[in-house]
């Protein structure tokens, strides 16, 4: 029965934060790391869940109506960094490195290694004017929606400010 209400725990953790990488779960839920792997295991093995990597991060989805496109978003914003990228370029449109950088509070090399992570996911894009390039979210509301849908997993007032922006300014367009 105590495995069962453990693995309850995690799935719960897991439903409630999508994307959530194992050692952020592992922290949450103050459990050994050899415990969590075989729970997380028995979870995936009943289709109960999903992993996903991510660079050097494993992260976790439950597996519901969660789309692909809705995991590949989330497992990206869940990076404080890329998140902030995001909303800047959203609430900005176009624009370029050092504007980024300056809004973002990050250096050259750390939103360069961040921007780079963002194309490859297909989530900005980039381009080039003369010696100038812009860069910009390819599919601004999709990106949107599927941050306010899950944006109590965030735990951040970034995510809940920009949902309440964003959410304004589509009642503006109406």
């Amino acid at each position: 029965m105590e495995e069962i209400s453990t693995r309850r725990r995690i799935y719960e953790e897991i439903v409630m934060n999508p994307g959530l990488h194992f050692r952020e779960l592992q922290k949450r839920l103050g459990m050994p790391t050899g415990m969590l792997e075989y729970h997380i295991q028995v979870l995936e093995r009943e289709g109960l869940i999903v992993s996903k990597m991510d660079g050097k991060y494993k992260r976790l989805f439950a597996n519901t109506s969660m789309t692909r496109e809705e995991r590949r978003v989330m497992g990206a914003l869940r990076n404080e960094v890329a998140r902030r990228i995001v909303i800047f370029l959203i609430e900005n449109g176009r624009s370029r490195h050092g504007d980024i950088a300056n809004a973002v509070g990050v250096s050259a090399s750390t939103l360069s290694y961040h921007l780079g992570k963002l194309m490859k996911g297909g989530i900005i894009g980039k381009e080039v004017q003369g010696r100038e390039t812009y860069y910009f979210v390819v599919d601004p509301e999709s990106i949107a929606a599927i941050m306010i849908k899950y944006r109590r997993s965030f735990l951040d007032t970034l995510v809940d400010n920009f949902a309440a922006w964003y959410l304004s300014q589509s009642k503006e367009r109406e």
